[in-house]
């Protein structure tokens, strides 16, 4: 004959309420003994949470009360509505389940706990009793069913073989640790109703399907009866286990990763990039300078961090353009090879990462600086910053290679990377003069100043973008005028290769030069010029209005003083400088108006790098497939015969893959500013 139990059950006016019944069909003992074998299990999490926590917890609680709303923001964004990680459905749903699964489940155990520890021994009430108690038993079934729907889904795409996750013991470890505790806890909650008469059982609606399924088959009560305790000890065991695991493990990242994702626009770096490590201007002569690391120990709170909220889901590698074209990086590694070093480093202490082979020359300057990595990642880790950071180290001591040595000493000597003589701005001042084009000293009342850049001024296919823009911009009757011969280099590609030194050199000359001016606006056409003129010489004293002429042209469409010369089929290459680094993403689209833009599948912020970024331009890295004739490929796959550029990059890079592959005269590589 089975149980009525009804233990501490509240009475109101006669009627019996539903209510929480603990530690129900378990020896009295129970309890006491909980307590003790928890305890040690608590101990390694607090031992294993405050020691990681001492590496950047101080530094991360003072980052937050500076800026406490930008960090509610940022976690919100990123770890409550996991907005990147739902760009891909399928897998988000998953982790979106499994997550919340997780917490629900630990919300109810503590809630159970103070109903226990609390209102029933402290207060003598009831938490969990009546309509609440009946929401919460239907709340936890249903989280525990998506819980296992995650479960399932994880492992599914684990055994399918997907190539970007990593198969690990620790993870199908923890895994199959959460699947037990989530098929326990069903069946536990199954055992307990059949085994007692609890009316209102149907709001465990699992457990109650569980319940129903064993009277169907007939099992015994008293197997049933003896099987329970054990059930309830091994679910309690694997649970402590885990949470235990937290601080030693992957597992950590559930933690650190929502603390972390909150911190991603308001700890102290720029977005994406990595953050400036000194000022030319007010170093001392006789202090010693280093930059970069060659270390875990020289990254700061904020990079370890980092480290530990990565999740290993590959989302990075597989964005990322460098290792779809064959090279050595993966994003994914750096970020793991540096967090096993940072946890190993405990143990054994610091090593060299380079000379230990952690970090290799081939990986680190395969970076294009595209940000793709930083764009998927769903906490908003930069792996591209500690690229540039180990770059900075490696150019510090001039390991760099041959190619990439010239190409830095030329802008010092010449101020281009080309290391061509200032005198060829001159002759393409003359050219533009032709086309009705002023200087600035000529016209100091100009509204806009067009910043020309090196490419567009030494390459004699990159200069027909700026003839044809400055002859568009002349007949819109735009108000503008260029610098000549006082523009220089913006140092953009020496700071992506680790030249920090160099590329302050070009920003304070440029920034003074700038700042002489009366114009407020700057038109650049190359996106790199454009990031640092934005962006980057902000800390160095400039405080200008940049213009990309993607955007400039689609003001003038949209006023109507400029269109298409013809309508025509043609696919748009984002630069990842401007729609990824800068959103910008619907303006150039907006200049298009006119002819039929034939999307490539990876648009926008999710553009495919060219490849020519990051300094890549300069130097040779080895590659299986180059990325610009893989983004050449996908847009000869719209159909279209125009491929549509933002940067002179970009245009340069293409039209080199379209010659590799004898494309020519099936398509055609234009910058936006040739169409009109």
């Amino acid at each position: 004959m089975r149980n009525i139990v009804f233990s501490s059950v509240e009475h109101i006016r006669g009627v019996e309420l539903p209510a929480r019944d603990n530690f129900a069909l378990l020896p009295p003992w129970t309890e006491v003994v909980m307590y003790l074998v928890l305890l040690p299990f608590a101990v390694v999490f607090a031992y294993g949470f405050f020691q990681k926590m001492s590496e950047y917890g101080l530094e991360a609680v003072k980052a937050v009360l500076r800026n406490p709303l930008p960090w509610i923001r940022g976690v919100m964004r990123y770890a409550v509505t996991q907005r990147k990680l739902l760009r891909e459905l399928g897998p988000g749903v998953m982790h979106v389940t499994l997550s919340y699964g997780i917490l629900a489940l630990f919300i109810g155990t503590v809630l159970v706990a103070i109903d226990y520890d609390i209102f029933e021994k402290l207060v003598g009430g009831k938490l969990l009793q009546g309509a609440g108690y009946l929401v919460f038993e239907a709340t936890l079934d249903l989280f525990g069913v998506l819980l296992m729907y995650g479960v399932i889904v994880v492992l599914v795409r684990r055994y399918a073989g997907e190539r970007r996750l990593r198969s690990r013991l620790e993870y199908y470890s923890y895994l199959y640790g959460i699947a037990f505790i989530g098929i326990t806890g069903f069946v536990l909650e199954g055992l307990r109703l059949y085994l007692t008469d609890v009316p209102w059982g149907g709001f465990s609606f699992v457990g109650q399907a569980l319940s129903v399924s064993l009277s169907t088959l007939g099992v015994p009560e008293a197997l049933a009866g003896e099987l329970y305790p054990w059930l309830w000890w091994s679910h309690a065991i694997v649970a402590f286990s885990l949470v235990a695991a937290i601080p030693y493990t992957n597992l950590l990242h559930t933690v650190v990763a929502v603390f972390y994702a909150g911190l991603s626009y308001s700890a102290p770096r720029p977005p994406v990039l990595a953050k400036t490590p000194f000022k030319l201007e007010e170093l001392d002569p006789e202090a010693e300078v280093r930059v970069g690391f060659r270390k875990v120990g020289g990254l700061d709170w904020y990079q370890r961090m980092g480290l530990d909220a990565c999740t290993d889901c590959g989302r990075c590698e597989a964005a990322c353009p460098a290792f779809a074209s064959g090279t050595p990086l993966s994003p994914r590694m750096v970020v793991q090879k540096l967090r096993f070093e940072m946890w190993r480093a405990r143990r054994d202490g610091q090593r060299d990462v380079f000379e230990s082979g952690v970090l290799t020359y081939e990986e680190l300057f395969a970076c294009t600086t595209c940000g793709a990595c930083t764009e998927v990642c769903p906490v908003t880790i930069s792996p591209m910053e500690y690229i540039l950071e180990a770059r900075r180290a490696l150019t510090f001591e001039g390991r760099l290679e041959k190619r990439a040595v010239e190409a830095l000493t030329n802008l010092g000597r010449t101020g281009n990377m080309y290391g061509l003589q200032p005198s060829a701005r001159q002759e393409l001042l003359s050219e533009l003069r032709a086309l009705g084009v002023k200087t600035i000293e000529e016209h100091p009342d100009a509204e806009y100043v067009y910043w020309v850049g090196c490419l567009s001024t030494f390459d004699q296919r990159a200069r027909q973008i700026t003839k044809r823009l400055s002859e568009t911009l002349v007949k819109a009757g735009l108000n503008f005028a260029v610098l000549g011969p006082s523009e220089s280099c913006t140092g953009e590609s020496a700071r992506r290769m680790g030249e920090e030194g160099r590329f302050q050199e070009q920003a304070y000359r440029n920034v003074e030069t700038l700042r002489a001016l009366n114009a407020k606006k700057v038109i650049t056409h190359c996106p790199h010029c454009y990031q640092v003129l934005r962006n980057e010489y902000r800390e160095f004293g400039l405080d200008l209005q940049v213009v990309h002429h993607s955007v400039l042209l689609g003001e003038l469409v949209r006023a109507g003083k400029i269109k298409v010369r013809e309508a025509m089929a043609v696919t748009l290459h984002d630069s990842c400088y401007i729609a990824r680094h800068n959103g910008i993403v619907e303006e150039p689209r907006v200049a298009l108006s006119g002819t039929e833009v034939r999307e490539m599948p990876r648009r926008g912020r999710d553009t495919f790098c060219c490849g020519g970024g990051g300094g890549n331009y300069w130097y040779e890295v080895k590659r299986i497939k180059r990325e610009s004739v893989q983004r050449v490929e996908e847009a000869m796959s719209t159909g279209a015969k125009v491929i549509v550029t933002e940067c002179p990059f970009c245009l340069a890079m293409m039209e080199d893959a379209v010659r590799v592959m004898g494309a020519e005269g099936k398509v055609e590589v234009k910058d936006i500013a040739e169409l009109f």
